[in-house]
């Protein structure tokens, strides 16, 4: 698992297909996105991630520009809780209340998104999916099964028509931990008891 976060570290500084070509090399699964969205340029988006060097060649080729996308989940034992920033709020006080509470300990990766957010990256841990959910009102949202997110060196096109670019901030040098995505949404959004 080391080795997908490896390549992350390796590919910030890398033009997209070059990117898309490490990561698909290191074993993570990838597919591309329309250059400056998060829509997916292939028919089936993240059904379609792959990590055949000859499809990811050639998706590159022809869309250059592409953003570089990650399945979440088992297909590519990443995970990523992502702490959004909007005109609605942001999700960093929330995050920082989990955080003190051991729920978003042992990450792997932290990715600045184009908004100032972040992409907290952990490993998928066993073969067991969790899925994806949001949690709106702590402005977080949970990336596992059929889920993906957009990384590294992928740019979002902003309301002021600039793009923006995920950013890696940092990397862990020890073994990450799985996250328990169940528990966070209970802390996070807790559920009424009938």
């Amino acid at each position: 698992m080391a080795t997908v976060f490896n390549a992350l570290a390796r590919i910030q500084h890398l033009r997209l297909p070059g990117a898309a070509r490490s990561l698909a090399s290191a074993g993570v699964p990838v597919f591309p996105c329309v250059p400056g969205e998060k829509r997916p340029l292939t028919r089936r988006g993240f059904h379609d991630a792959t990590t055949d060097l000859d499809q990811v060649s050639a998706w590159w080729d022809r869309w250059p520009g592409a953003n570089l996308a990650i399945p979440t989940g088992p297909a590519s034992g990443i995970e990523v809780v992502d702490v959004d920033i909007s005109s609605t709020g942001s999700g960093f006080h929330s995050f920082r209340r989990a955080r003190r509470e051991g729920l978003v300990s042992g990450w792997a990766a932290l990715v600045r998104t184009p908004s100032g957010g972040l992409h907290v990256y952990f490993s998928a841990g066993t073969s067991r999916g969790q899925p994806s959910w949001q949690a709106p009102k702590a402005h977080i949202d949970f990336r596992g099964t059929g889920g993906y997110i957009l990384a590294p060196p992928s740019q979002v096109r902003q309301q002021d028509g600039r793009l923006s670019p995920y950013e890696l901030q940092s990397t862990v040098l020890v073994e990450p931990s799985p996250v328990d995505a169940s528990r966070l949404r209970n802390f996070l959004d807790p559920r009424p008891s009938l």
